[in-house]
């Protein structure tokens, strides 16, 4: 029989905690999804409510639903995604998107994903990422604004990532879809990252291609702790300046993780020799590694007034300078770039 071979199927990778009160509508997402040709991948971090027992509901109605044997003991949301793209990598998937239990899929998500890295000139070798732009929504669903990327104020990042992704992340995971090649290239997980959708998308930029969807193509939920990132830029303002405190710790955390995960970057280009790294990428690391993680306080600041691996927007650049000239230690010196 002739005709176009069947496209491969593309793993839902789902990492659950507790979070009986948004799956069933996150579920019924998927159901609705005009590409079908998907696998839900499901592991559970131990919940305490009825997450588990609604994932064997929904096993036992669809076979496309498969779920990871329970963990004895909290993973954290990182090493349950890691879990879980590997789970896929060793079960041969070709394509893979990470997915939050509290999200709505649009209903051309995956059918769009799947085009922008489906075309003649896609490259099964090289490790792809595709991310789309979503909605920020509250915990009823109603919309508290059309565009994430655009009430961050880095609309920018609606048509693709640079180099401030060395410094820091603005693309959630859930907006992400990869290839197999990325999964073959960032797995396992470096011992310095903490945020796994950050390490995978710095790896696809730096080592392959990354392709920006623009279109908004999920409600990104978003309640207790988030509300802030959702609010008026007048509230956000406030905000910043009342929580200065938590917001520079939590700065000065990000900054010494940029660091580390740079330097895990270079360390896995140089034991993947058969993919090694953009040559542009390869060098600002490179320099993000020593004058970012230099010893010296005056080297780290004039790195960040300077030099080209910065943040986007006004208030994290600031933040990034307060970070950088507090002490950082076991930071070592080298030589300049």
């Amino acid at each position: 029989m002739s005709g176009r071979p069947q496209a491969a199927p593309i793993w839902i990778l789902l990492a659950t905690f507790n979070g009986a009160r948004f799956l069933p509508e996150l579920m019924a997402s998927l159901f609705a999804q005009t590409d079908g040709n998907w696998i839900v991948l499901a592991s559970d971090d131990a919940s305490e409510d009825r997450t588990p027992e609604l994932l064997r509901d929904y096993a036992a109605r669809d076979r496309r639903i498969v779920l990871l044997p329970p963990v004895s003991g909290r993973l954290g949301a990182c090493a349950n995604f890691e879990r879980l793209l590997q789970a896929a990598l060793e079960a041969g998937a070709a394509w893979f998107a990470l997915c939050d239990q509290d999200d709505v899929w649009y209903v051309d998500k995956l059918a769009t994903m799947r085009a922008a890295l489906s075309n003649p000139l896609s490259d099964a070798q090289v490790p792809m990422l595709a991310y789309a732009d979503l909605a920020l929504i509250d915990d009823e669903g109603r919309c508290l604004a059309p565009s994430h990327f655009g009430h961050a104020g880095v609309l920018q990042v609606r048509t693709g990532v640079d180099v401030w992704l060395l410094a820091h992340n603005l693309v959630p995971g859930c907006a992400m879809l990869g290839n197999r090649a990325l999964l073959e290239f960032a797995l396992p997980l470096p011992a310095q990252v903490r945020h796994h959708d950050w390490w995978l998308l710095l790896v696809a930029a730096a080592a392959g291609e990354v392709r920006a969807v623009d279109a908004v193509l999920t409600g990104y939920r978003q309640h207790g702790g988030n509300l802030i990132g959702a609010a008026s830029p007048m509230r956000r303002a406030w905000a910043f300046v009342s929580h200065f405190s938590e917001r520079f710790d939590a700065a000065r955390r990000q900054y010494a993780l940029a660091v580390a995960q740079d330097r895990a970057l270079l360390e896995r280009s140089a034991h993947r020799v058969a993919r090694t790294l953009h040559p542009r990428w390869a060098r600002l690391a490179a320099c993000a590694c020593v004058q970012l993680g230099s010893a010296r306080c005056r080297t780290r600041v004039a790195a960040v007034l300077g030099g080209p691996v910065r943040r986007l927007g006004i208030a994290r650049n600031l933040l990034m300078l307060v970070a950088a000239a507090c002490p950082m230690p076991g930071c070592d010196e080298g030589p300049q770039c």
